[in-house]
């Protein structure tokens, strides 16, 4: 929250919000690095408490084998999102990189 106050105040100078970040960061990296170690054990809890709930719903309905089947999908689902999205992002690149704004797909 720190980190985003902090570039908020600079979004009209943006290369000075990533010099006075680097500063702050040469100054405070045990800092961050366990601000972001604390941000991903919670997201890990989160993602736990998810599955759980997730196994203890639908447990009594559908087999292991099952529940193990839709989470492939649902991962395999995720992927596929995922991909389309960065070949979107890809091609906008591409065609700004290379000047392309005439590539219809």
């Amino acid at each position: 929250m720190v980190c985003l106050i902090f570039i908020m105040d600079f979004i009209d100078k943006p290369m000075e919000a990533i010099k006075e970040w680097q500063d702050w960061y040469r100054k405070h990296p045990v800092v961050l690095e366990s601000q972001i170690m604390s941000a991903k054990e919670q997201m890990k809890q989160t993602v736990e408490e998810h599955f759980g709930d997730t196994i203890a719903e639908f447990c009594t309905e559908i087999s292991g084998k099952e529940m193990y089947k839709a989470f492939y999908e649902a991962a395999f689902k995720n992927m596929e999102y995922h991909e389309t999205e960065y070949k979107k992002a890809k091609e906008l690149v591409d065609m700004l990189r290379f000047g392309n704004s005439t590539q219809n797909k």
